[in-house]
């Protein structure tokens, strides 16, 4: 068994499981946060609390994630979460937008764009049946119940499996008197007609059981599971274990540096807030049997919650780790460059 000894200002865990290729592990998890002003200054947040589980806002089949599990054993690449509210642009405004971009180094920007509607319903105009004047904006949560989907209320075993938990969704296409239309939809394709088919709009996690991560569960082995074997093949997808939209999803990890930029989502900062991801290196040291050797991490997800106004990073590592000759070792969790060489960070401005 390992034995964790973090010695820097983050989180860090190490937890048990399987690894892709079938093969048991531990997996340990380290957890940076940062809080950030309106200007888009940094303040370390010491130890952030570690996801360990799958949060749901209610029960796990009716309620999207308000947190995504963070101790998974693997990923694919690296991924950006957004948990946050649209605020609204003006007095009176009954529509607007908001937005998360990236740049990274010489990549191409990427950016994500949603657009934000006041409460709507059902109108009728030259005998078609579209999208009624919305009422004026207030503040909107992001989440997957404000989006596209849901059950048919006419027929509610029928449902959306993109979003089960949203608004609007008809399986005949029908019109359905008193049904609110969602408040959060994504372009270029918006909802038009009572059987259009728009895609859920949001920047959180989708949860293990909705379309597309549940394609990737359909091969689990429950019949392992239960006599505590690996309940994946080796054939099992990359990408099982991330949960972020598939446009929010990326082929390299987080290096640090990147330049993120969030419009519409601070309510003290309308004209937006730029933020530059820290470089950070955990320095992982593993004493396994007496040899000492360096542990690689990668961060593999970002995670923005603007209400609260903070940032995290989160970084994995696989140790093996056999049952049957079980090897005593330490895992030494440090900050990995001298105090002079870390990446400056500004002090909380006072308001």
């Amino acid at each position: 068994m390992y034995q964790l000894d973090n010695r820097s200002v983050w989180s860090a865990g190490l937890y048990p499981g399987w690894g892709r290729a079938g093969e048991r592990q531990f997996t340990l998890v380290i957890k940076a946060g940062f809080c950030f002003d309106c200007h888009g200054h940094l303040s370390p947040l010491p130890q952030p609390d570690i996801e360990e589980a799958d949060r749901y806002r209610g029960g796990p089949g009716t309620s999207s994630l308000a947190g995504a599990c963070e101790t998974v054993p693997f990923k694919q690449g690296a991924e950006l979460l957004l948990y946050g509210t649209a605020q609204p642009p003006g007095a009176g405004r009954t529509v607007g937008e908001v937005e998360i971009s990236l740049r990274r180094g010489d990549d191409a920007p990427w950016s994500k764009t949603l657009r934000v509607f006041g409460r709507r319903s059902w109108a009728t105009r030259l005998l078609m049946t579209v999208p009624g004047d919305p009422e004026p904006l207030e503040a909107v949560p992001l989440i997957y119940e404000n989006a596209y989907g849901g059950s048919d209320p006419a027929d509610p075993e029928k449902i959306f499996p993109a979003n089960p938990v949203g608004r609007g969704f008809s399986d005949k296409g029908r019109r359905l008197k008193g049904v609110d239309l969602p408040q959060i939809e994504i372009g270029p394709l918006f909802i038009t007609s009572p059987a259009a088919r728009p895609a859920p709009a949001g920047f959180g996690p989708l949860a293990p059981l909705w379309e597309p991560r549940v394609r990737a569960f359909s091969v689990i082995d429950e019949d392992a599971a239960q006599h505590g074997g690996c309940p994946w093949g080796k054939e099992v997808a990359a990408d099982l274990f991330n949960a972020a939209p598939l446009d929010q999803r990326f082929s390299q990890p987080v290096q640090g540096d990147e330049c993120i930029r969030l419009r519409g989502l601070v309510a003290e900062a309308p004209q937006g807030v730029t933020l530059h991801v820290p470089k950070l290196r955990p320095a992982v040291l593993l004493n396994r049997n007496a040899v000492m050797q360096n542990l690689e991490v990668c961060c593999d997800t970002l995670v923005i919650e603007a209400d609260r106004q903070e940032m995290h990073l989160v970084f994995r590592a696989a140790l093996p780790w056999d049952v049957k000759n079980p090897e005593n070792g330490w895992v030494v969790v440090r900050e990995s460059r001298p105090q002079e060489e870390q990446p400056k960070i500004h002090k909380q401005a006072k308001t």
